[in-house]
């Protein structure tokens, strides 16, 4: 704004920003995945710079205006630029990240996946689209668009076409594999996270044979096309010794996350205990992470408190482990399928008296022995004795 007076100038809400009813006002700024808590006074304000005012006949709060115009939230024009801004609808608890599984086929068979063997369930295109504008309208902030491996869905290229408008993140996994210089043209999805359990060794001792050379050519091609790239990967036997080298590779290529979890026996690691290694040992690789992709719990809550994921035949469920435990069909409506969902108080936990219980929020409960059971991985984590 240096040499502009705003207040001469149309203001409008900028496109990468979206107006989030969550538990209080928010905006949300897509691009940089930014949350900025905001009072009633200031929504309505936003609210009213949809492109047909000046900023002298909107407000005299210049502060405010010059905060969020450095912040990329608002822009100002030298015509009148009429634009919809709309406030999504209030829900509670806020229902924040969506895991969309497009698909169950993957062309990979990793020996880890906890969605066990690739079936054939595919979601139809209306369904994807009509479920990721409902998730937008109800508060909606990160979609994760999943699978199986989401570069094998048939409509991917339409489904990001027909999604492009709508006010989310949309955060693409994929093991990379089939990423090309081609693809990665039409791939207009603000994140790319790629699979990458350790360094060749590691990596191939869980996807197979040629699969590392494979995911380092998907990722440079994204990196290419100037997709922001981020990273999961799993703590496994044949991985211990390669988190050095991938952490020089996270800032090479200069990944804006890396989560990092330790295994859960579930679908296909069952018939492949012996990449399972004990807490004790792979619970200092968690350090490495960062990055703010963390969808678990909140504040008084356990895991799950935001998201929810929805499987390829619409079925909505906890998340993906618990692919077995439905909260209804997605396509009828998401917003009753979020209000079935059981959110676990802290105070419920058995562990509801540990000194780190604020801290940890106890953990994944899938992980855990049983729904209030503690999860033994971040007691081991935080060096709390069972």
């Amino acid at each position: 704004m240096r040499g502009k007076d705003w207040r001469k100038f149309y203001l409008r809400l900028c496109p990468e920003a979206a107006l989030k009813n969550l538990e209080s006002p928010f905006v949300y700024h897509i691009r940089r995945d930014e949350l900025y808590e905001i009072d009633e006074l200031a929504l309505d304000f936003l609210t009213r710079c949809n492109g047909t005012s000046k900023g002298e006949d909107l407000t005299a709060d210049a502060e405010f205006v010059e905060y969020c115009l450095e912040e990329g939230i608002l822009e100002t024009i030298s015509q009148p630029g009429p634009v919809e801004v709309h406030v999504s609808r209030h829900i509670h608890p806020s229902f924040r990240y969506l895991e969309l599984h497009l698909l169950h086929r993957c062309n990979l068979k990793c020996a880890h996946c906890y969605l066990g063997s690739p079936r054939s369930d595919e979601m139809l295109l209306p369904d994807a689209v009509s479920i990721t504008r409902e998730f937008s309208e109800l508060g909606g902030l990160r979609l994760l668009i999943s699978g199986g491996e989401p570069l094998l869905y048939k409509d991917l290229q339409a489904y990001i076409e027909q999604t492009s408008e709508v006010k989310v993140r949309r955060i693409l996994f994929s093991n990379g594999t089939l990423i090309n210089s081609d693809n990665a043209g039409w791939l207009h999805v603000d994140e790319i996270q790629f699979s990458l359990d350790g360094w060749v060794k590691g990596h191939e001792s869980l996807r197979g044979a040629g699969t590392f050379e494979r995911t380092m050519r998907g990722i440079f091609a994204a990196r290419d096309a100037g997709i922001p790239v981020s990273f999961s990967t799993m703590i496994h036997r044949e991985n211990l010794d390669e988190f050095d080298r991938m952490k020089e590779f996270m800032l090479e290529i200069d990944a804006i996350e890396w989560g990092i979890d330790v295994l859960a026996v579930a679908g296909s690691l069952a018939n492949h205990q012996e990449l399972t290694v004990p807490y004790k040992v792979a619970v200092p690789f968690l350090e490495y992470a960062y990055g703010g992709g963390y969808h678990g719990s909140s504040e008084g809550y356990a895991c799950g408190r935001h998201l929810m994921a929805v499987m390829p035949d619409a079925r909505a469920v906890k998340c993906g482990f618990y692919g077995d435990k439905t909260l209804g069909d997605a396509r009828r409506s998401l917003k009753d399928c979020w209000l079935r969902m059981e959110h676990i108080p802290l105070g419920k936990l058995e562990c509801k008296d540990c000194s780190v219980v604020e801290e940890c929020r106890g953990g994944c409960r899938f992980r855990a022995p049983h729904s209030l059971a503690p999860d033994p991985a971040m007691c081991c984590f935080y060096g709390i004795q069972g």
